[in-house]
């Protein structure tokens, strides 16, 4: 507690040291920061062609009157691990809508594949695109 009979001189440098440690208490130094990396899905996901990404083209792109073995749109069959694993740089430009793609059109009524979903394929690609 502050005297009464203090010195006004006294006074000021006691309010002058207390403003300089709050200020110095205030600062933060940058290389005391701990970075954490982002996590990258892929990094920590193992895609699997037969329960993770071979359901996503039956149920999304090897229908009737697209890239079954019958229709063969364009000339993809996607019911086929050889020709998917072949052409997967064409197929995540295309689905991505990505400049200088032909973007994958979808069946009418239909919505864009999901992000998660198409960074599933990207994974997949990403980790050699492997028939697992």
């Amino acid at each position: 507690m502050i005297n009464s009979s203090m010195k006004p001189a006294h006074s000021w440098v006691l309010i002058l040291m207390l403003v300089n440690l709050l200020v110095a208490s205030c600062t933060k130094d940058k290389s005391d920061e701990i970075v954490i990396p982002p996590l990258n899905f892929c990094d920590t996901t193992v895609m699997s062609y037969a329960n993770d990404i071979n359901p996503i083209f039956q149920t999304n792109c090897a229908i009737s009157g697209c890239h079954d073995a019958t229709t063969s749109a364009a000339g993809n069959n996607w019911e086929d691990y050889t020709e998917v694993s072949s052409k997967i740089n064409s197929i995540i430009c295309a689905i991505n809508h990505s400049p200088g793609c032909i973007p994958m059109p979808r069946p009418i009524g239909s919505p864009k594949l999901p992000d998660s979903t198409i960074q599933m394929i990207e994974c997949w690609a990403e980790q050699g695109a492997q028939n697992n």
